[in-house]
């Protein structure tokens, strides 16, 4: 569990998430292969052929690395 759940919390509350954390383990797995597949149909979406002629593919990508990055940065907070 990272540290960022419980920075700037009481001890009560840090300690209420922290149970709520371990006890959701099932619900975070289930999350994280939900948010991989979002992750996995955007790729999929951004190698496509039909993208190339876009005038405005670059940003298209942008867009997709700052997506991909975004998800990313979820798992990692769901994940052990």
């Amino acid at each position: 569990m990272k540290k960022s759940w419980t920075t700037g919390l009481d001890s009560d509350c840090a300690n209420e998430i922290k149970m709520a954390f371990t006890s959701g383990l099932t619900l975070r797995k289930r999350l994280e292969e939900l948010i991989r597949g979002k992750e996995d149909e955007a790729i999929r979406l951004g190698r496509s052929k039909d993208g190339y002629e876009c005038p405005n593919w670059a940003y298209k990508q942008a867009d997709l690395v700052g997506y991909t990055r975004a998800l990313n940065d979820i798992i990692s907070l769901i994940e052990n």
